[in-house]
């Protein structure tokens, strides 16, 4: 499982293994069957002498409803698999009491009544979300006194960094993945990396550039294609983006209509270009995009 993990992105280019960090998220949030099940072990919560909650092995001489009481099991590992369990959500960061606090003290009239309907709908994990999201977009909503500790829970936020994030995303498979369970669709013009990254919509071509940026600065050699079967400049085009690999073969990695599919390795850009257009008599094509962002 472990050298499994370590084949994702290019060890000697990446800050860190994302798969590994992802592992030790699950038993961060104490997790503990789905981390069991990826290591292969049986792990069950209990007590140390102190009566604090730690997670420990079931020792084959415990009582357990299960009738083998072997402390090993087959793993069940997958890259999805641990995306899946993983990258699901935040942690909880600030305070139930702080985060209300926060919200009570909001400055203008128009957020605090948006933010009483939501306390009414929303768990607290949502209500952090949210006031983080608003602070990287309009800080001055919000008590000047409550500033610092926003910015702490920014800072140790899994998600909500740019950079923090992209550091995350270094290989083909993490970038796919983050595209399909992150971004929705939205048909306007394309924006750039840092815009798409925050306000998580997209179309073909803000996708595109969003992986490109993602895979050129974990190291690899990145390509941006785009085809034309009509001169509709919404429905008769579409970009896709992925790596070069060393045999020259591309990799497409942003395929994005919606959802996202990696496919190749191509060998020639006449099926590349097929595989963009849906089999669709291409009238054109270019590297790079027909309508690129108006900003970065």
């Amino acid at each position: 499982m472990f050298e499994a993990m370590n084949e994702i992105g290019i060890p000697e280019h990446r800050k860190y293994c994302a798969p590994l960090q992802a592992l030790f998220w699950l038993i961060q949030d104490e997790k503990m069957c789905i981390s069991g099940m990826l290591l292969g072990l049986k792990i069950n919560k209990g007590t140390d002498k102190n009566g604090n909650c730690r997670p420990h092995l079931i020792s084959k001489m415990e009582p357990t409803s299960e009738p083998n009481n072997s402390t090993r099991h087959d793993q069940d590992y997958s890259l999805e698999k641990i995306l899946n369990a993983a990258w699901d959500n935040e942690s909880l960061l600030m305070q139930r009491s702080n985060i209300y606090q926060i919200i009570n003290r909001i400055q203008t009239q128009s957020e605090a009544e948006e933010y009483a309907f939501l306390v009414k709908r929303h768990e607290d994990l949502d209500l952090q979300s949210y006031i983080m999201d608003d602070f990287l977009k309009k800080r001055e909503i919000f008590d000047v006194n409550d500033w610092q500790q926003i910015e702490t829970a920014i800072d140790q936020s899994r998600w909500k960094t740019f950079l923090t994030v992209a550091d995350r995303l270094n290989s083909p498979e993490l970038v796919s993945y983050y595209i399909n369970k992150k971004l929705s669709f939205r048909k306007t013009p394309a924006s750039g990396v840092y815009f798409t990254f925050f306000d998580k919509k997209a179309q073909c071509t803000d996708a595109a550039y969003f992986a490109q940026f993602m895979l050129r600065r974990a190291g690899y050699k990145t390509f941006m294609r785009s085809v034309k079967w009509d001169d509709d400049p919404w429905d008769g085009l579409h970009t896709g983006a992925g790596i070069i690999l060393e045999d020259g073969r591309y990799l497409l990695v942003s395929n994005y209509t919606g959802i996202n599919s990696m496919s190749g390795p191509f060998s020639c850009l006449e099926s590349l270009d097929q595989k963009l257009s849906c089999g669709r008599k291409i009238i054109d094509r270019i590297w790079g995009a027909y309508y690129p962002p108006r900003y970065y």
